[in-house]
């Protein structure tokens, strides 16, 4: 099993890179959100990896952080999601937001995935909403409780309804409550968020 790979890159798109360790290219697959990540070419970069075997071939999916990686592997323990549907995924929307949308139930955000039809969005939030962890918007280790999850997903819907798409619209609700605090209501968190735009 190869875990991770650090060498140059030897080339990248935006769903392929090819990195050299020790003089060996190693052809990998990767997701819009990897490749945001990606140095120029040439540079030495750090990509953790996960090797997909099949009857009649190998592939290596490359990621840039570790926490991509576990949210592709458990995406891919979704019956009828194979690795190639689980980067599309990856790149259809940040991290952040394809958890949020699995834990909040938002079929229709799933959805709005190519590839994602209701019934597989449906069976996305099944599997997973129980195993995916929000963690903490990293302020200094503080958690939302669950009031302060709520107005903050209120807020968001009432963006949505003045017209923001919902990963603008819970963007500005989380900048609004880095700015301003958690203790809001949910009027001034849509003032505050309204400003963030």
């Amino acid at each position: 099993m190869i875990s991770y790979l650090r060498g140059k890159i030897a080339y990248k798109a935006p769903t392929q890179a090819v990195i050299d360790v020790g003089g060996v290219g190693y052809g990998v697959s990767i997701s819009l959100v990897t490749y945001d990540q990606l140095a120029t070419l040439g540079e030495e970069v750090r990509l953790f990896t996960h090797m997909h075997v099949r009857e009649d071939r190998m592939e290596l999916f490359a990621f840039a952080d570790e926490d991509e990686r576990a949210v592709f592997e458990m995406l891919i323990g979704v019956s009828g999601i194979g690795p190639s549907l689980a980067l599309t995924i990856l790149s259809g929307m940040s991290l952040r937001d394809l958890q949020e949308a699995i834990a909040y139930e938002r079929v229709s955000e799933l959805t709005g995935i190519k590839g994602i039809g209701k019934r597989t969005a449906e069976r996305l939030v099944l599997d997973l909403r129980d195993k995916i962890s929000l963690g903490t918007p990293a302020s200094e280790g503080e958690t939302q409780d669950e009031a302060g999850s709520a107005i903050s997903e209120e807020a968001a819907m009432a963006l949505v309804a003045l017209g923001m798409t919902p990963p603008d619209a819970r963007q500005a609700v989380r900048k609004a409550i880095e700015r301003n605090g958690s203790d809001l209501t949910v009027q001034q968190l849509i003032k505050f968020a309204l400003k963030e735009r």
